[in-house]
């Protein structure tokens, strides 16, 4: 919430003014613990994604390990290399993105909260102290006695000079107010719209870079398609091979050596058995 003081009521030192300065002093002092807060979790999602990144790395240098274990077939090798050098290059992007999380948040807020709300409480300071000064110097001028002109004339130079400081640091601390209320907007939209334009840019650009991969994905699909065909074949000629061969060694042991049957043991035994029932 905006909240913008007036420099007239503030030279008038009225109740409005105080409870209004009350309020504006209630709604930094609710900013900076956000700021701060906000500035904390940024700080932990960058530390965050270093660590992803890190195990990313990781695993795309096993995939490029496999690759190379699998020089012999040029598709497994190729295919796995591609998708290594695009992984890494998403790490280069998400490394990017951290990097303007630093700059755009951490940074930006950091600086706002150390040079403008430092402004503000050193303003708010010296409008505390003139206000005890000020209070200070109307109740000396309240209790002066009438009758010692001379106590009198001291009392009520002090208050003037003190009015006059009072109007001088309230107009600056006023003016400090009012600056920091039109800043703070800047800066927090500035901040988050730099980080939100970066979060822009990193998926067009994970965007672009898996249009370009997507021909090969799609390539790959169509091959493993063919090649779960095939290989199902392949599975059922060799199982067709196999018991065509059990086939025959039974035929054989069954018309020379039936006696042999005898001696099959294990499992090979029981499977030629119920093979040849």
């Amino acid at each position: 919430m905006k909240i913008a003081v007036d420099f007239e009521e503030c030279l008038k030192d009225s109740p409005r003014f105080r409870a209004t300065i009350e309020e504006v002093e209630g709604d930094v002092c609710e900013l900076e613990s956000k700021l701060d807060k906000l500035v904390k979790l940024c700080i932990g999602m960058i530390d965050a994604g270093k660590a992803y990144n890190t195990a990313n790395r990781q695993f795309v240098n096993g995939i490029q390990e496999l690759a190379q274990t699998s020089a012999k077939d040029d598709v497994i090798e190729s295919s796995l290399s591609k998708f290594a050098e695009n992984l890494q290059e998403m790490i280069n992007y998400h490394t990017i993105l951290f990097d303007q999380a630093q700059r755009s948040i951490k940074s930006q807020l950091q600086t706002f909260i150390r040079e403008d709300l430092r402004k503000f409480k050193e303003a708010k300071k010296q409008f505390d102290k003139v206000s005890e000064e000020k209070e200070a110097a109307l109740s000396k001028n309240a209790q002066a006695p009438r009758n010692k002109q001379h106590e009198v004339e001291e009392a009520t130079s002090i208050l003037i000079a003190t009015r006059k400081c009072f109007r001088h640091i309230v107009l600056d601390y006023v003016l400090q107010i009012n600056v920091l209320q039109s800043k703070r907007r800047s800066e927090i939209l500035k901040s988050m719209l730099s980080f939100m334009y970066a979060h822009l840019t990193f998926f067009h650009q994970g965007y672009d870079l898996f249009s370009e991969l997507q021909p090969l994905m799609k390539q790959l699909t169509g091959q493993l398609d063919q090649l779960v065909m095939d290989s199902t074949k392949e599975r059922k000629d060799m199982e067709m091979k196999h018991s065509t061969i059990q086939q025959k060694v039974l035929q054989t042991l069954m018309t020379h050596k039936p006696q042999a049957i005898a001696h099959c043991t294990g499992p090979v035994r029981k499977y030629s058995l119920f093979r040849a029932t």
